[in-house]
């Protein structure tokens, strides 16, 4: 069982102005933070599981996106970019999941879906569609089995201050990326990569480091 509160929709706020997506985004984060929108994101709070309740959590504790960021969900940049997606899960009545967005960042068509945490440091740039996730959302095994939900594994994915993170990259469960560091573009990072590097490959290792 599936069910969704959609704060920003493609669908419902595409017509939106740029003040009128802040305003929309406002009523649930607040207008403290100012964002840019261009084009219309889609940021979502979806319940998994027959156990969930129909309560609505303080959206501001799910998700958090700090001064000065840019949000591109737009077919306006120069390389093939998708729509901005933000998607905080709860699974059978448990807390959703926690998206932390420093000051400064760029998401471009950039597709974040936390379980636990997903937290990200200032000053980070995201080429466009990059997939960043902190949980499969399936098991292993046992696909459709009823407690196939009380199996999943989620683990938190932190992400430095300064990053620079290149177009399509995959950010898997689990991963610290430290200050500074450069994922090259394409990357599926599956281990942590250390601050002031570059990495980049399938999986994605360490090329260079000490970058100043």
């Amino acid at each position: 069982m599936y069910k969704s509160q959609r704060i920003l929709s493609p669908d419902s706020h595409s017509e939106l102005s740029e003040v009128e997506l802040m305003n929309q985004y406002g009523r649930y984060f607040g207008l403290e933070h100012w964002v840019t929108f261009s084009g219309c994101p889609s940021i979502t709070l979806t319940r998994v599981g027959s156990k969930g309740s129909e309560t609505t959590p303080m959206v501001s504790d799910t998700i958090a996106i700090d001064s000065g960021c840019y949000i591109e969900s737009s077919y306006f940049p120069a390389f093939p970019s998708g729509i901005t997606k933000l998607t905080s899960v709860s699974v059978n009545d448990g807390p959703f999941g926690r998206i932390v967005i420093g000051k400064g960042c760029v998401l471009q068509g950039t597709s974040i879906c936390a379980y636990s945490k997903v937290s990200i440091g200032s000053n980070v740039i995201f080429g466009p569609n990059t997939v960043i996730m902190d949980c499969s959302g399936h098991a292993l095994t046992n696909r459709g089995h009823p407690d196939e939900l009380d199996k999943l594994k989620a683990e938190p994915v932190k992400i430095g201050n300064d990053v620079w993170v290149g177009y399509g990259c995959i950010i898997l469960p689990g991963v610290s990326i430290g200050d500074g560091s450069v994922i090259g573009a394409g990357s599926v990072v599956t281990k942590d990569i250390p601050a002031n590097c570059m990495a980049a490959g399938n999986p994605c290792t360490v090329k260079k480091r000490a970058l100043t």
